[in-house]
């Protein structure tokens, strides 16, 4: 599995499996990417809390502890390589950390610049969390297991 990372080829176009998964409680990131390598081969973006939203509050007993940190989500990207491998990935974490997970193949277009545009999902289909074997790849589709 690739480390975490937003970086992408610049001036291209095509589809590619997008990814997000969302964490049942915020992991430490290391156990994030520990637990994301079931689906190995994508770039992963980890998606932290804004800064002002981790504060501290006071505990009777201990001080100060950090409110609102951890992974809450991530999103992976990358070309589809193999349908099976990605479906028991999908498997491994609704079985797990997972508490939802949307994927599906989307189009996109990514400027000189870097910048990405992803093209909006035609439809949507909603599967329960055991109806992994019934994600399709197909192009525009977006599959929410939860």
């Amino acid at each position: 599995m690739t480390q975490p990372s937003s970086t992408t080829e610049k001036g291209v176009r095509g589809f590619e499996l997008d990814i997000h998964v969302a964490f049942v409680d915020r992991l430490p990131e290391a156990q994030a990417v520990t637990t994301l390598r079931v689906l190995d081969g994508f770039r992963v973006d980890l998606y932290r809390p804004h800064a002002q939203a981790i504060h501290r509050e006071p505990l009777p007993e201990q001080g100060a502890e950090l409110l609102g940190g951890g992974v809450p989500s991530a999103r992976l990207t990358g070309p589809l390589r193999d349908a099976d491998a990605v479906r028991a990935g999908l498997a491994a974490l609704l079985g797990g950390p997972a508490r939802y997970v949307e994927v599906g193949v989307r189009g996109f277009l990514r400027s000189a610049g870097g910048q990405t545009e992803w093209m909006p999902w035609r439809r949507n289909r909603v599967l329960g969390r055991g109806d992994t074997a019934q994600v399709g790849f197909e192009e525009g589709v977006r599959y929410v297991l939860e």
